[in-house]
């Protein structure tokens, strides 16, 4: 089994299914670091960065960025993640200290996202107007809501099923990643109505891990029924962003001369922080003096 975050491709030997499961264990407990994440936050996020790598390795390009956004009525606010099929993925939350717990202790998630607003999903392959598509949240538990859109919005019957795991004191990501199964157009009713009868017996995805299944065995497992073959394995899915000092420099430097007199006349510096990566960039007051030159 390989030890860094990876994803699996497979499909059906009859053509009827194909599947994608993602491991991300190291990538959401990066996320959790650098965002200093609260149990809810980081299983929340952890479970959009997973769904965003599922939804971007189905599109047929071969390059491009898939940004989702889930924008519910519920404490935790956005939540943005953007990923590409070169295996980066990253994401922030609106308000990564919040927590909500139901009367057993765990974790919940319908509340702390809400059941109100709505997914977007935004696919930009660099090569034409990028594509957007809408649907209200349905239930605020995030692959309900990302199947939801796949059905409403591409007309694809789908199943998945995402999860993290966590350390209960420290909060530590233990076990992280997420499975997509699609019917293709090859697909009979027959073996539908069989899936759909496997799926709804099959364990929350992060058990499925916890059990020790390698996540190409968590895809045999749900496509218990058929003969799965591997199609392709990609090893070194991680968290990434392309945010720079050179980027940030940029940025002020096109700013007007009078907007950089007045950093210099009322802060002395100019400082910056990634959303999506809580890097922070600062710029001094001799560097701001050299851009009204």
């Amino acid at each position: 089994m390989p030890e860094s975050d990876h994803l699996v491709r497979a499909i059906t030997k009859n053509n009827a299914f194909r599947a994608i499961a993602v491991s991300t264990r190291d990538l959401t407990e990066e996320a959790r670091q650098r965002h200093n994440l609260s149990h809810t936050a980081v299983v929340a996020l952890g479970r959009t960065l997973a769904c965003g790598l599922l939804l971007c390795y189905t599109l047929k390009k071969t390059k491009g960025h898939l940004t989702l956004k889930l924008k519910g009525d519920g404490p935790l606010g956005s939540i943005i993640v953007d990923s590409s099929n070169e295996g980066t993925v990253r994401g922030y939350i609106s308000n990564p200290q919040v927590e909500v717990f139901d009367k057993k202790g765990y974790v919940d998630i319908d509340k702390a996202i809400g059941k109100t607003g709505y997914v977007h999903v935004i696919y930009d392959n660099e090569d034409s107007m990028p594509y957007q598509g809408s649907v209200e949240i349905i239930s605020g538990e995030v692959a309900d809501d990302v199947v939801n859109y796949l059905a409403r919005s591409e007309q694809i019957p789908s199943f998945l099923s995402c999860g993290v795991y966590l350390e209960p004191k420290t909060g530590k990501v233990l076990h992280a990643g997420g499975m997509l199964i699609q019917a293709l157009p090859e697909a009979k009713e027959e073996d539908i109505k069989v899936v759909e009868e496997t799926l709804s017996k099959l364990d929350p995805y992060s058990l499925l891990l916890r059990s020790g299944l390698t996540i190409d065995k968590t895809i045999k497992k749900g496509l218990s029924d058929f003969e799965v073959e591997i199609v392709s394995e990609f090893e070194g899915l991680c968290f990434y962003c392309g945010c720079s000092q050179k980027k940030f420099e940029d940025a002020i430097g096109g700013l007007s001369k009078d907007e950089i007199s007045n950093i210099i006349e009322t802060i002395g510096y100019a400082e910056g922080r990634c959303h999506f990566c809580n890097n922070k960039y600062l710029i001094k007051k001799e560097q701001l003096e050299k851009y009204l030159n």
